[in-house]
């Protein structure tokens, strides 16, 4: 299974100031291999030209949401993708309100949307089994539920075996956090028990950001770094997880390379625009 982080930052970027470099972070978004999307955010199709792929999304056939935040979700990057009914959309009933108030009632209703609550069981979505739980952190709307999600999918076949041989070594499981300060009980005692093999966790709060009122639905790296501690105190998850970070502000970070330096004692890599990760 595959990961490319089509965007690594939090909602203080500025696309108009885009430079070409690992410094410069898009609005928070990935797709898994060429078929599921997370997040259908404003600056993905700007990825896309800049990475010289027009037709990277073409093989896209469902999107999860996270929640509808406008660096997680743009109503016009949903309708150019979904048109023609070939994509689905999958989320909070508040994806449908945003959507409605602003592409209209009729083209929202175009849309082949599917709701999904958060839950302890798995929704079988493309050739995936994924599981929506509640994040900590507050969406657009009062009932809205911001979601984590588990993802498990099988890697591609040796075409040497025949389609009905699934070998289950090949099972690979991934948990993308943004956005959500910690991770909720329900959430996680779900997930503690999973053999994930890599974890993105959200770090939208850095070194200029110690103490920051955004504890209560963000991620610092004092935060970060008790957690992991217990991670490995328990050998939580797979015995080669590896975790990475995403979602990082601009305002409250320094630079890639400082980022990186600071990390690397606690086994973690921070995910820039552009790489991929083979799960």
């Amino acid at each position: 299974m595959k990961l490319t982080f089509l965007g690594t930052g939090a909602a203080d970027w500025d696309i108009n100031a885009y430079t070409p470099d690992a410094g410069f972070r898009r609005f928070s978004s990935a797709l898994v291999n060429d078929d599921l999307l997370i997040d259908p955010g404003p600056h993905i199709f700007h990825f896309a030209r800049c990475a010289g792929k027009p037709d990277m999304f073409e093989n896209v056939k469902n999107i999860i949401v996270t929640h509808t935040h406008s660096d997680h979700f743009c109503p016009d990057t949903v309708k150019k993708l979904c048109s023609g009914g070939n994509v689905r959309l999958w989320g909070d009933r508040a994806c449908m309100k945003k959507l409605t108030a602003a592409i209209g009632e009729s083209a929202a209703a175009e849309i082949d949307f599917m709701s999904i609550p958060v839950s302890r069981d798995p929704y079988k979505i493309g050739g995936y089994n994924i599981w929506s739980l509640e994040s900590n952190h507050q969406g657009d709307y009062w009932d809205e539920f911001t979601r984590l999600y588990v993802i498990e999918g099988i890697d591609p076949k040796d075409p040497s075996l025949p389609d009905d041989v699934i070998c289950p070594a090949d099972v690979r499981m991934l948990y993308y956090g943004c956005d959500s300060a910690w991770i909720p009980t329900r959430s996680w005692n779900v997930i503690k028990n999973m053999p994930l093999n890599a974890m993105v966790m959200e770090l939208t709060c850095g070194t200029a950001a110690p103490n920051d009122w955004r504890i209560f639905e963000h991620n610092t790296l004092e935060m970060l770094e008790l957690m992991l501690k217990t991670f490995r105190k328990y050998n939580y998850f797979s015995p080669e997880v590896k975790f990475y970070t995403s979602h990082m502000a601009r305002t409250l970070h320094s630079s890639h390379d400082e980022l990186t330096e600071l990390l690397k004692p606690m086994g973690v890599t921070p995910a820039f625009d552009g790489m991929v990760i083979n799960i």
